[in-house]
């Protein structure tokens, strides 16, 4: 399957699609994205909130001061386009980067190129690169303790801009040396806040459904979908800062995101989460929104928006 990429109203094949290397959002990470999930199920081909990825993204391009000439609608449009013209895809990653060859931080020509893929990961991208992909079925996490979650006075995390995800890349590319999956990052005063590109939820000890408050963190899609699947299970839950002893000593621990949905984790630092194995809460939340992306979910089925 030949992969084309839209790029400002034309499709461009795959190896076409590309920038200078000296173009303002490859060299200061500048570069606003969205990355957004296809299901596939016995009812046809959909594209999971889409309009929430979108606004997110516009919001992100206007926090950052990135320039954007697109509305809502005439994104949305594009995606489902891209979609279309890339059958199979699994995933949508939709980027606004400044392409102009720039000299200073501040960009002499502030216009924005949009760029949408749609592909498959794993046939597309994983299986040509050279090294293998990690993967693990058991999730082992570690808890950061030296650099901290992005912060508020510097880039907010709610940004969804390159950058910032500069230094978590860094603790996790450590992480993984020492022989965990994951990482999860606190703030500078040591309460709970998100894995790099995931959300973190955990059940505490007292049976407590947890998430830090969306102050603290990226705005997650899933993460917004668990928490209105919670309120729907009746799960008792409480929204906000979460001391790192609590996540230590919680009873279940998860992670969501548009790669996994719900990844429940394994192991905190080298010790068990719990009895090691997904716990309860994790496992309602999961399969809840699996039915969901089945389409056998009647009260959000609206989230699945059919190609």
């Amino acid at each position: 399957m030949k992969r084309k990429i839209w790029i400002d109203g034309e499709f461009v094949e795959w190896n076409d699609a590309s920038v200078h290397i000296l173009s303002h959002s490859h060299q200061r990470g500048s570069l606003i994205f969205g990355f957004i999930p296809i299901f596939e199920n016995e009812n046809g081909t959909f594209i999971f909130r889409v309009d929430k990825h979108i606004e997110r993204l516009l919001k992100s391009c206007l926090m950052a001061g990135i320039p954007i000439d697109y509305m809502e609608n005439e994104l949305i449009d594009a995606v489902f386009d891209t979609v279309k013209e890339n059958p199979g895809s699994k995933f949508i990653k939709i980027s606004v980067y400044i392409a102009s060859i720039e000299i200073d931080v501040v960009p002499q020509d502030p216009f924005t190129k949009v760029a949408i893929a749609a592909y498959d990961p794993q046939k597309d991208i994983i299986k040509k690169n050279s090294q293998p992909f990690h993967s693990s079925k058991q999730l082992s996490v570690w808890i950061e303790k030296e650099r901290h979650q992005r912060r508020q006075d510097i880039i907010e995390p709610q940004i969804k801009i390159a950058a910032n995800y500069t230094s978590p890349m860094m603790a996790k590319w450590k992480a993984r040396k020492n022989g965990y999956d994951e990482i999860i990052l606190t703030d500078s005063e040591d309460y709970v806040t998100e894995a790099p590109t995931s959300n973190v939820f955990i059940v505490n000890q007292g049976g407590v459904l947890r998430t830090a408050h969306e102050d603290e963190v990226l705005h997650g899609i899933t993460r917004m979908s668990i928490i209105e699947i919670a309120e729907d299970e009746g799960i008792e839950m409480n929204i906000g800062r979460i001391p790192r002893r609590e996540l230590e000593e919680a009873k279940e621990v998860f992670i969501t995101s548009s790669s996994h949905l719900v990844y429940p984790v394994n192991s905190l630092d080298g010790k068990p989460v719990g009895n090691g194995k997904a716990g309860k809460t994790t496992m309602i939340l999961k399969n809840r929104l699996l039915r969901v992306t089945e389409g056998k979910d009647n009260k959000f089925n609206k989230w699945l928006c059919p190609v």
